[in-house]
């Protein structure tokens, strides 16, 4: 799987592009390569993408908790995690920009891999939030 950043942006500032999956693999890593590509193409509902943000979330919260000291950003660059982007599946991010009301860009493909700015994922999961909690009661 290739993952590289691209510096020019898609949307401005709130989406990036990182890459996307090729299907020229052999081997047993080209199953679990398969596999996580139909994983990623596959839209969550409401309360499984309101878990996935979540996750993803937590994670760049915690990457921007370690950026505040050097050893912690030599983490995050060895790790590939953000302190300022949460990496989607380009279903996912469609998904996600849709719960605030906005229209992703026709350049997001479904098996592109892409960053999210941080405060529009939390928008995002705060409104799937409500969304889950009204469908519970």
């Amino acid at each position: 799987m290739k993952h590289f950043r691209l510096e020019t942006l898609i949307d401005g500032p709130i989406i990036r592009e990182i890459g996307s999956r090729g299907s020229s693999r052999s081997g047993a890593s080209s199953l679990l390569s398969a596999l996580s590509v139909a994983a990623d193409e596959v839209p969550f509902d409401e309360g499984e993408l309101y878990v996935f943000l979540h996750f993803r979330i937590d994670t760049a919260l915690k990457a921007q908790k370690r950026s505040h000291w050097s050893g912690g950003r030599v983490y995050n660059i060895l790790t590939g995690q953000s302190a300022t982007y949460v990496p989607l599946s380009g279903t996912h991010l469609r998904q996600a920009l849709s719960c605030i009301g906005l229209q992703p860009p026709e350049k997001v493909v479904v098996q592109g891999r892409y960053e999210l700015r941080l405060d529009y994922a939390l928008k995002a999961y705060d409104a799937l939030k409500l969304k889950v909690e009204a469908e519970a009661k």
